[in-house]
């Protein structure tokens, strides 16, 4: 079996991030649309949709379509196959932003400029939920491929919104696969003026 199949199965019924589920109710947000940038298996999509919001959930993955489609069936999800790069995002439509293990996959100066459209995608009042890598995660040295961000440097990404909370975290990670390796994550918490 293809190794990332296997690991979307395994994450098919995990819930919503608790990044997310802590802090959605701390953003004073009450619907609208959220977009949801590598969807996975559906977990954030379900969660959004469950808690008022219209999602526009989008991942290139076939399977991750599939399991957001089959996980969010009747709720107020449009699932979008697509490299969410190249997505043409409406400025000043969302609600809310929300990426949470997608970010880090993207090439550095890619992800900046992802980061810079999702910002124009925000109403002034909307808010983004985001978490990337820091440079001491264990693939850091290893995966040009991806994005690895200081607190310092990510945060100056943000001038002009209200960071409510940018909080990291070291140590060791459990996969979906079952394996365990050192992580440093970032997780941002802003609100747009």
């Amino acid at each position: 079996m293809d190794r990332a199949l296997d690991l979307l199965q395994k994450a098919r019924t995990r819930p919503a991030a608790r990044f997310l589920t802590d802090w959605l109710p701390r953003l004073g947000l009450h619907g609208g649309v959220a977009l949801d940038l590598g969807c996975g298996s559906g977990a954030e999509a379900e969660y959004l949709a469950k808690n008022g919001f219209m999602v526009d959930a989008i991942d290139k993955s076939d399977t991750a379509v599939k399991y957001t489609t089959e996980r969010c069936q009747g709720l107020t999800v449009d699932v979008i196959q697509g490299d969410f790069r190249e997505f043409q995002l409406r400025p000043g439509y969302y609600a809310l932003g929300v990426a949470i293990n997608s970010l880090s996959f993207v090439e550095k100066e890619a992800c900046r400029n992802l980061l810079l459209s999702v910002q124009a995608s925000i109403k002034s009042g909307g808010a983004v939920l985001l978490g990337v890598f820091g440079p001491e995660h264990a693939w850091a040295a290893s995966r040009p491929d991806m994005s690895f961000w200081t607190p310092e440097e990510f945060r100056k990404l943000w001038n002009g919104w209200d960071i409510l909370a940018l909080d990291e975290y070291k140590g060791p990670w459990p996969l979906v696969s079952g394996e365990e390796i050192y992580q440093h994550r970032l997780h941002l918490s802003a609100k747009k003026r």
